[in-house]
């Protein structure tokens, strides 16, 4: 705001002192939040990314606007126009007062010179300006009182007392209804934190355990203090521990996408599928900080459901219905400790390089954890490189999609799109009954993998006529042409045969228990118990992701 403003001074001859401010996030093609005092919307905070830069800027509306133009202060312009309309150009004749800024495209406060609309707007060359939005100027202003925190808790204090009260009772009662062990999803984020609080009201810490995920890319601040809350509150933790996983599995997948989450089937599924199975065989009620206003998604979702990625859990969330406010305003009543990320500006608190984040979250990122910023951005910089893409590929984030979003296309460029990011097997077809595994590392001496893959597709491996070696690659050779979907089945099976994680994911799921650890490396499947129900297939986050990325990279090209 000081930036916005050119200095203290004159950012607080308009902006009120001692409130409690508001952030909260709106939509933008970046990172964006729209800013909040006494109820009343004073501007957009926003990461801009257009014109190829990445920047903080700060936009005024309402009644900031208002009093900008009563005070003089910061950038504005009194108009000689009967009214303001949005995408009108007003000319540089027309400016009756101003205070301009040297950079084209900075926002700046606009009235009418009888004060009757207001409006925001965008210097362009010559002085002119692009208006953005106008309005009807209505009768702003901000409260004489200056409550802390502590005194909006105490105002909302029979609220939260109500809402507790009622998440407290749901708790009980779907424990009553189901009677399975309970732990609680702590992500070391403020939801989870309620969700864990309200857990041990209702049923006392000897009933209730912390299920902690550490995919190994969480910060380390969160690690430690989720060990610290545990302890304060006195519940056993049970820690779903991915170790380096994520980084062994990069170097096959690729980068990460918000179209291509195999690190959450990697890093958080995986592991935590098998120690919910190793702990709790026989089912288990996880209760988690979903709620419903953090995305659209999750508004459709039901209070309890059953875990479609994790067999025999029965999922509920008892604060569905609470505000990210309400959440806060509790926190605060309960005097709970919090995450200190969250003073730093972090408001997502799982792994620091998920490709969820908004280029404003890196950039608080190499602000505050540069050693962690420099090892992603050397990694991405390394792909790009070996891929031949352009630096905005890494700059502008476009490594967060396989196939990213017009708007984001049309502010970041749309060339240098990678036409795949694995390194994982690649089927080839070289006639109708011969098939071609290659990759980039030696096949030798292993027909004997894919052979052992394939008992799990029983009628597949029955028109396999012959495996061998050929110049580090295999050579497949069929019975008879294969359909579409054999040959996809084929591939997943190369996948799984030569590219294995040991993540286990597929063993979790095997009904006959038939998959176990290979020495040699990967896994192996027990072909005298196995079923060949070909569930594993289906699981795999290779044999899943890998041939779904390949195929969006190449609708990405096309398009």
């Amino acid at each position: 705001l000081e930036e916005y403003f050119g200095s203290a001074g004159d950012a607080w001859r308009v902006l009120p002192r001692r409130k409690i401010v508001l952030a909260n996030k709106i939509q933008y093609p970046d990172h964006a939040e729209e800013i909040v005092i006494d109820g009343q919307v004073v501007g957009h905070l926003i990461y801009d990314i257009s014109r190829g830069e990445r920047r903080w800027r700060f936009r005024p509306l309402y009644a900031l606007v208002g009093r900008m133009i009563e005070e003089e202060a910061g950038y504005f312009a009194v108009v000689d126009a009967p009214k303001l309309s949005r995408g009108y150009v007003i000319k540089r004749s027309r400016l009756l007062k101003k205070n301009l800024p040297e950079r084209r495209d900075e926002y700046v406060a606009l009235a009418t010179s009888d004060m009757r609309y207001l409006g925001v707007g965008a210097v362009l060359r010559g002085e002119r300006i692009y208006v953005l939005k106008s309005w009807t100027r209505r009768l702003y202003s901000f409260g004489d009182k200056d409550p802390s925190i502590l005194e909006a808790v105490r105002r909302n204090e029979d609220a939260l007392r109500e809402m507790e009260e009622e998440a407290i009772a749901f708790v009980r009662s779907i424990y009553e209804k189901f009677r399975l062990p309970v732990v609680v999803s702590f992500s070391g984020g403020k939801d989870s934190l309620v969700t864990l609080k309200i857990a041990v009201e209702a049923l006392g810490p000897e009933k209730v355990a912390v299920l902690f995920n550490n995919t190994g890319i969480e910060f380390p601040e969160t690690i430690e203090y989720v060990y610290h809350v545990a302890e304060s509150m006195g519940v056993k933790i049970l820690v779903a521990d991915a170790g380096d996983a994520f980084w062994r599995a990069v170097e096959i997948f690729g980068p990460p996408a918000r179209d291509y989450r195999w690190c959450c089937k990697v890093a958080k599924l995986a592991p935590i599928g098998r120690l919910l199975k190793e702990n709790f065989p026989d089912g288990v009620l996880s209760l988690v900080g979903q709620r419903r206003f953090e995305s659209a998604s999750r508004a459709l979702s039901p209070r309890v459901w059953r875990n479609a990625w994790l067999p025999k859990v029965m999922a509920a969330s008892p604060i569905l219905d609470w505000t990210a406010l309400a959440v806060w305003l509790y926190i605060y009543w309960r005097r709970l400790p919090v995450n200190k990320l969250y003073y730093m500006g972090f408001d997502r608190l799982g792994c620091w390089l998920c490709p969820a984040v908004e280029l404003g979250e890196l950039d608080l990122l190499e602000r505050w954890k540069p050693g962690l910023a420099k090892k992603w951005a050397s990694y991405l910089s390394s792909f790009a490189s070996e891929r031949g893409l352009p630096k905005a590929w890494v700059d502008m984030g476009l490594w967060r999609w396989i196939l990213p979003p017009k708007d984001i296309l049309r502010v970041a460029g749309e060339d240098g799109l990678p036409e795949s990011r694995d390194h994982a097997v690649l089927l080839i077809e070289e006639g109708e009954t011969r098939y071609v595994l290659r990759t980039g590392r030696s096949l030798e001496g292993s027909p004997s993998r894919l052979l052992n893959m394939l008992s799990s597709l029983p009628l597949l491996k029955e028109k396999v006529a012959a495996v061998e070696e050929a110049g580090g690659h295999l050579l497949v050779a069929t019975k008879r042409p294969l359909t579409e979907e054999e040959k996809k089945d084929l591939e997943k099976a190369a996948l799984r045969a030569y590219n294995c994680l040991q993540c286990m994911e597929c063993a979790t799921w095997c009904p006959q228990q038939a998959i176990v650890l290979d020495p040699k490396g990967g896994v192996r499947i027990l072909e005298d118990i196995c079923a060949g129900c070909s569930l594993c297939n289906r699981k795999c986050p290779l044999a899943e992701y890998v041939p779904k990325a390949r195929e969006l990279a190449r609708r990405a090209k096309a398009s």
